[in-house]
């Protein structure tokens, strides 16, 4: 059931439907940018650094509830094939109401919504930041949505962020956090956790490391497809292991590909120890992908390949 909120959410967003055309309501969003990643890769780091710039404008959270509220776009359409969405799904009409509704939730690096701001103080368009997870698997749609979009690929060793999805798998299946979808129609366990990639239902009856290393080889596969069509000043690749031991280097790299400057707060936040983002399980260590050592090491098949392939 929808809260009071939601609902209010989505009759503001209809009413701007109903205000602007297409192309005027495109038109308020300047070259998106997109964070893209595998699960558990660092992304809600990146997104919380970034979106300190006075420059960006984001909806302050990951767009769960903006996918979500289009029932056309639930893997149930699909008998649950997977939870990637094509560029068919990104009809113009859903388009224009998705596009709405990230207007409507749009804030600015304070906090103060876009439409909150007095019609002659507001700019024209806005630079939106964009992060969710489960977009490893939409770039046809995305480039639909934001057709002028760009892409910082967040890439973390495979051995690394396999363990962390593990990790979340296990905290998943325990609490509830990272449930993605109960009662899976096939699926063996009574929940799947985070992304749900084409052919999932081979991971029937696996391991859980099968199944985080699985989901980390889909993603980044995903995504090193959808970046081909795209010119090289559109996207850039991040590694974490540079954002969290070269940060200030990192962060400012990534301020001069988006276009903005690198304002007090991020240098401040660059320029210091990164806090632990909202996501995290257990705190970092390079090492901690060792308490799964010989699982993970048993998986080379999934991501060996990939690893060199995303190094290039």
């Amino acid at each position: 059931m929808r809260s009071a909120h939601s609902d209010t959410v989505l009759r503001n967003a209809k009413f701007i439907a109903e205000q602007y055309s297409h192309d005027e309501l495109r038109s308020k969003f300047d070259r998106p940018v997109i964070i893209l990643s595998a699960p558990r890769a660092g992304s809600t780091l990146l997104f919380e650094t970034l979106k300190l710039s006075e420059n960006l404008w984001s909806i302050g959270t990951e767009s769960h509830f903006i996918f979500n509220a289009f029932e056309e776009l639930h893997p149930s359409r699909n008998n649950y094939v997977s939870g990637a969405l094509t560029e068919k799904d990104a009809n113009p009409e859903l388009c224009h109401m998705m596009r709405a509704l990230f207007l409507v939730l749009a804030v600015d690096s304070h906090g103060k919504r876009y439409l909150d701001y007095p019609s002659d103080e507001r700019p024209a368009s806005m630079m939106l930041l964009e992060k969710t997870p489960r977009n490893a698997l939409n770039m046809p749609f995305l480039m639909k949505l934001f057709p002028d979009m760009r892409v910082i690929f967040l890439l973390r060793n495979p051995r690394n962020n396999i363990s962390s999805i593990i990790e979340a798998w296990e905290k998943g299946l325990k609490t509830g956090q990272f449930v993605t979808f109960r009662d899976l129609p096939g699926w063996d366990r009574k929940v799947w956790c985070l992304l749900l990639p084409p052919g999932w239902r081979n991971m029937i009856g696996k391991p859980i490391s099968e199944i985080a290393a699985f989901q980390w080889a889909a993603a980044n596969s995903s995504i090193l497809k959808g970046l081909k069509p795209l010119t090289d000043n559109r996207w850039i690749k991040c590694s974490y292991t540079e954002l969290v031991e070269n940060t200030f280097d990192t962060i400012r790299m990534l301020c001069d590909f988006i276009g903005v400057p690198f304002n007090n707060a991020i240098y401040e936040r660059a320029n210091s120890a990164l806090p632990l983002s909202q996501t995290t399980i257990s705190v970092p260590d390079k090492d901690k992908w060792k308490r799964h050592g010989s699982e993970i090491d048993a998986l080379t098949d999934y991501y060996a390949e990939l690893e060199i392939r995303l190094r290039s």
